[in-house]
């Protein structure tokens, strides 16, 4: 099943949930409802190193290359499933109402300290664990 993981800014929690789904072998992509530069690296946001480096370290994953995605209609097409961990405030109105769509409330890993955005992808795993179970 094609997964499009959604979160804020595409920097954390969707890259995150895309690469384990990714390394356990499932199809995914990940996005952003606000993403302030399209295209950019994880390494160009410096916010993003404390995340990088714990998949690095728990799951031996190199995020550091990856780009930011802003979502659209358009990016979400061709998707089975939209697994959203943006915050509600966040989402365009179409997403709302789109049978696709399941939120995991997850809190951002923006700003936090190594062991609460390692508790947060824990969670992420959590989740993935019971997706397709």
């Amino acid at each position: 099943m094609k997964t499009l993981f959604i979160c804020h800014a595409n920097v954390g929690r969707s890259q995150a949930a895309m690469e384990i789904y990714r390394q356990r072998g499932g199809q995914a992509d990940s996005a952003g409802t606000n993403v302030d530069a399209p295209g950019a690296t994880l390494a160009e946001r410096p916010t993003a190193k404390t995340i990088v480096d714990i998949m690095r370290e728990d799951y031996n994953i190199d995020m550091i290359n990856n780009t930011r995605t802003q979502l659209t209609e358009e990016v979400a097409e061709g998707y089975d499933r939209l697994i959203v961990m943006a915050e509600p405030e966040t989402w365009p109105e179409w997403l709302k109402h789109d049978p696709r769509m399941t939120y995991w409330e997850v809190q951002d890993t923006l700003r936090q300290d190594t062991p609460t955005t390692r508790r947060i992808v824990g969670e992420i795993d959590e989740h993935l664990k019971k997706l397709d179970a």
